[in-house]
């Protein structure tokens, strides 16, 4: 049987949480499932009474070109070892997929241990996480962040320092800093504020029990220095009326208003599926599903996961030359989902 926990049963799945993720620390377990269960929702697969499989689904404020939006970060995916191979995930991930379409939910994210498991299911990576190093400057100090009398005001200067580089990102707010620094400290971690002088330039964390790591440093580009970038965080859209309410036309286009037709390839969600009339001006946009059918050779057709990686703006497929205007369409630029959980 397939279901959502009631929040008193949550912590039956700890144990399947510790039997699948062994890396992670009593300590970390033990800050999740005191705070993160507080308003996340989990997806069980049941026999006999027994927790068989899971996935659980986190929300996020996510801010789409100024339009925030909830969507899930997804979890804690996991099949007891005496159960896999069943087919219990699979069937999980597509309810999961089918209950958020339902839901009118923009995207899903995830950050995969193993990307071959989403993969099949359209998830496509979408963000690169940066590694930044903070440069030397003699005239930088680290105060360490303690207690909550700056949590509003360290959230608000987040919320500005991503909205000047990215369209897409996680919003910041009080709740969310304090649960941050509860996730680091359940791993020995810690976060600094720097200074230039006097001057607030920005934060960084580090955590870790047995390797310590830079959890984070959002700071200006003339502090920090890029040493490499690696693939991070899978997405998928869900409900392609919302997503695309935000993707527009460029100010370059020679037109304020155009419609095109595509044709949209979606196995597991069959509201994605089919013919769809797009209509984009240079503010957002909106489309509308012609028919479940796609008629063949009279339209360019893209798969839902090569939607994601374009309006995401992280891959182009070759056959947006084709659609009318496709060069003007405006993917997002500038996506930063660095969440862990």
């Amino acid at each position: 049987m397939i279901r959502y926990l009631e929040a008193e049963e949550k912590g039956r799945t700890r144990a399947l949480w510790n039997e699948a993720f062994p890396e992670d620390s009593v300590s970390f377990g033990d800050y999740y499932y005191k705070e993160k269960t507080k308003d996340n929702r989990i997806l069980v697969c049941e026999e006999e009474g027994r927790i068989v499989a899971m996935l659980q689904r986190n929300p996020y404020a996510v801010s789409m070109r100024g339009d925030v939006r909830t969507c899930d970060y997804i979890v804690g995916v996991a099949t007891a070892v005496s159960e896999r191979h069943k087919g219990h995930m699979r069937s999980l991930l597509l309810t999961m997929l089918r209950d958020m379409q339902e839901e009118r939910m923009p995207f899903a994210f995830l950050m995969p241990a193993r990307e071959s498991l989403y993969y099949p299911y359209d998830f496509r990576f979408v963000f690169d996480q940066p590694r930044w190093v903070l440069g030397y400057n003699k005239d930088l100090r680290r105060t360490p962040l303690e207690g909550s009398a700056l949590y509003k005001e360290l959230a608000d200067w987040q919320n500005a320092w991503l909205k000047r580089q990215y369209e897409v990102f996680a919003v910041r707010d009080p709740a969310y800093l304090e649960r941050m620094e509860k996730e680091l400290k359940s791993e020995n971690g810690f976060v600094n504020l720097i200074y230039e002088d006097d001057w607030f330039i920005g934060m960084e964390s580090e955590w870790g029990l047995k390797e310590r790591e830079l959890r984070y440093l959002y700071t200006g580009e003339r502090y920090r220095t890029l040493a490499g970038t690696k693939p991070a965080i899978m997405a998928r859209i869900v409900c392609m009326p919302e997503f695309v309410k935000n993707i527009r036309l460029s100010e370059a286009c020679p037109e304020d208003e155009v419609t095109v037709e595509i044709g949209i390839h979606d196995l597991f969600i069959p509201q994605n599926q089919g013919a769809w009339i797009w209509k984009l001006n240079k503010s957002g946009s909106e489309i509308i599903q012609e028919s479940r059918f796609i008629a063949k050779g009279k339209l360019e057709v893209f798969t839902i996961a090569e939607l994601t990686q374009w309006l995401f703006g992280y891959a182009l497929p070759e056959q947006v030359e084709n659609v009318p205007y496709g060069q003007y369409i405006e993917p997002f630029h500038g996506v930063f989902l660095d969440e862990v959980v």
